[in-house]
């Protein structure tokens, strides 16, 4: 999939439809309208289905390329909606349990259907996918709103950037800066980054710039910046990737914002490769309070090219390699008398990544945090437990985080192939660690809220 149709892509992440966002048409599960007795049929049970899991983005100026508002505009596309419930790809949702893997608690926006869920689509689609009588309609629940809610304040970027493929990348790094404005202390509990342009978005890390200094960068741009902030002494607190909900703490955990400071966005645009893309409209959406929380967070990057020790250097997936595994160990620095838990993790690879997991190594015992087994670029997100964050997973003086990637540098990885298809290659090349897509990364964005014991 190239990045033409990310778009796309992400506006269905985001809300978890239940639905193939595909440009393909004429896909028809019948002929006709089916019986109006048969069950399940659209009044009585599939109405509620597509408006709960597939109109966010399947609307009138949805972002899908086709609407589901009603039953003449889904009928149609009865049999790829099955074929792609019953295959597993929709809806998208990589944080699964394994034989290797039961995440501490459930997350939350889970997106799985269920298999009563799924068998309503499969048996819709192999009656021919029925109207049933609209007298026996019954209630239809709004669609999932992606949007933060009760935003404090939504402000836009300052100035632009433009987006080119040049003949040797396609990846830049700028950095935005905002002002929220504050001048007092606040406490941050909810952030959405809203991509101007999502065709070149690739992701976003979010920094406090405690005093302010971005604020001499011309239009709040700072370009190519690197990694990190591009100022001294920032904190980074979170980050959005392609598929992920606002960045929203739990109950009773906020993020100090003192007066006078300014949020960066570490910014990653990825060129499509056809031709100048602008981005003039990224905006961030700030919720929050004057009253300070009782619990504080921060986001910690460990793995590579995080904090971190690989275990077996270099970190380097040799062209054509298969079930190629890379390991990077963090041993958690004493936090003194506080009590601190884990409350997000988001894993993050490119496009060779097949498969990563998160652990929590302790006197010998491994407890994972979070597996996404079958790993697609284009749908990520930061999983969040749902749990109140006093039962949260607690972490130790003395634990070591453990991040295990598994890789596949072969033609057999569609996305090794889309990878090179961007850039003119026709065969697999060494790939090393990296910001770049072409390289690849082996790293999780631990969520830890903390208070003094």
């Amino acid at each position: 999939m190239r990045l033409t149709r990310l778009a796309l892509w992400i506006g269905c992440a985001v809300v978890g439809s239940a639905v193939g966002c595909s440009n393909q048409s004429g896909l028809s599960g019948t002929d006709d309208g089916g019986t109006t007795d048969a069950r399940p049929n659209w009044y009585e049970d599939m109405a509620p289905l597509v408006a709960s899991n597939c109109q966010s983005c399947h609307s009138d100026g949805g972002i899908a390329p086709f609407s589901m508002n009603d039953y003449e505009e889904t009928r149609p596309w009865a049999a790829f909606m099955a074929q792609q419930v019953a295959a597993g790809i929709m809806p998208p949702w990589h944080a699964v349990e394994t034989e290797t893997c039961a995440p501490p608690f459930p997350f939350n926006h889970d997106a799985r259907l269920s298999e009563e869920e799924i068998q309503a689509f499969i048996d819709w689609a192999d009656l021919g996918a029925p109207e049933g009588d609209p007298t026996l309609a019954v209630s239809i629940p709004p669609p999932i709103d992606p949007n933060l809610k009760n935003p404090t304040a939504t402000i836009p970027m300052q100035g632009s950037i433009t987006v080119e493929a040049t003949d040797t990348t396609l990846d830049f790094v700028h950095c935005l800066s905002f002002d929220l404005g504050n001048t007092e202390n606040i406490y941050l509990d909810g952030i959405q980054v809203i991509p101007g342009n999502p065709e070149v978005a690739h992701h976003v890390l979010m920094f406090i710039d405690p005093a302010g200094a971005s604020a001499s960068w011309q239009d709040g741009i700072r370009e190519d910046c690197g990694g990190g902030p591009g100022v001294a002494d920032a904190t980074l607190i979170g980050g959005w990737v392609p598929g992920s909900f606002p960045f929203q703490s739990p109950a009773g955990v906020g993020v100090e914002f003192p007066a006078g400071a300014r949020m960066i966005l570490n910014y990653h645009y990825h060129a499509t490769g056809g031709g100048p893309e602008v981005d003039d409209s990224t905006a961030l959406a700030v919720r929050y309070s004057a009253q300070p929380p009782e619990w504080s967070s921060f986001f910690e990057l460990v793995g590579a090219p995080g904090v971190g020790t690989i275990q077996d250097p270099p970190f380097l997936i040799k062209a054509g390699a298969k079930d190629h595994e890379e390991v990077v160990d963090w041993f958690v620095p004493d936090f003194g008398n506080v009590d601190a838990r884990v409350w997000a993790a988001a894993n993050h690879m490119h496009k060779v990544g097949v498969d990563m997991q998160t652990s929590i190594i302790r006197g010998g015992e491994e407890y994972c945090l979070v597996q996404t087994p079958s790993w697609d670029f284009n749908w990520q997100r930061i999983y969040t437990y749902d749990t109140p964050i006093a039962e949260g997973f607690k972490v130790e003086n003395g634990d070591i985080v453990r991040v295990r990637c598994t890789y596949d540098n072969t033609m057999d990885n569609p996305a090794v192939l889309e990878a090179l298809a961007e850039v003119g290659e026709t065969e697999p090349i060494d790939v090393e660690v990296g910001e770049g897509t072409l390289d690849e990364m082996c790293l999780v964005g631990l969520g830890v809220a903390y208070k003094p014991l």
